[in-house]
């Protein structure tokens, strides 16, 4: 052990290499970079001083000037033709310019279209029933908007929930032709029935198959008689 310390302490340091000296190349770039930069005519803000500068300096050095890129003649844009385009494509123009949308925005709460509804035949007129909450077509906010036409109807109550809830025939027509001016909604005492009553154009035709036509086939309709019953059935 002893050995071993002492020949690491007889070990000389390792000699301290000198820095490189920076080549006379490299130097002689540096010395004319910073030349030029001195040399180069420094540039005011105001008005002829600015281009005379600007103008000495790609005088003097041409295409090496610092400002050789300005010394170009800018464009004339007085006479040129500004594109509009057909009205199909909006282009951008200098100013804020309003959109036209076609349509608008449609803001309206969609109405949940009721299925459980019950309905039925009494002779020259067609009853809808739709059935609510205990007391819940009684509030204050609660609205019926109907429309009725020829072939369809469709009656939507709002205030009830916060969706709009309503009845219609959809995309199939009714089963027969209304009369619209005489149809009618109206709402039970205790508030838990809406009913809607669709006068028929042609009550003479008997009783509806359906509530609406779910083909456009017409539908056929077979009486048949025995004494004095009579059954009607639809085909």
């Amino acid at each position: 052990h002893c050995w071993l310390k002492a020949s690491i302490s007889a070990c000389p340091p390792p000699p301290c290499r000198p820095s490189a000296a920076p080549s006379p190349k490299s130097s002689s770039l540096a010395r004319a970079a910073m030349a030029e930069a001195e040399a180069e005519p420094a540039v005011v803000a105001d008005g002829k001083g600015a281009d005379n500068k600007v103008a000495e300096s790609i005088a003097a050095k041409g295409t090496n000037s610092y400002y050789f890129a300005h010394a170009g003649k800018k464009d004339d844009l007085t006479g040129a033709t500004r594109i509009e385009g057909d009205g199909s494509l909006q282009l951008a123009s200098d100013g804020m310019t309003k959109l036209d949308v076609v349509g608008g925005v449609d803001l309206a709460p969609k109405v949940r279209w009721r299925e459980d509804y019950a309905w039925g035949d009494e002779n020259g007129k067609v009853k809808v029933y739709l059935d609510f909450p205990e007391g819940s077509l009684g509030k204050p906010q609660v609205k019926v908007v109907p429309v009725f036409e020829e072939l369809k109807f469709e009656v939507v109550v709002h205030g009830v929930t916060a969706e709009p809830q309503g009845v219609t025939n959809g995309t199939h027509r009714l089963f027969g032709k209304i009369v619209t001016d005489k149809c009618t909604c109206r709402i039970n005492s205790s508030k838990t029935r809406l009913t809607v009553t669709l006068f028929k154009a042609e009550p003479e035709e008997g009783a509806w198959a359906t509530l609406k036509k779910t083909s456009d086939q017409p539908a056929h309709r077979l009486v048949v008689s025995c004494g004095s019953a009579v059954a009607v059935a639809w085909t």
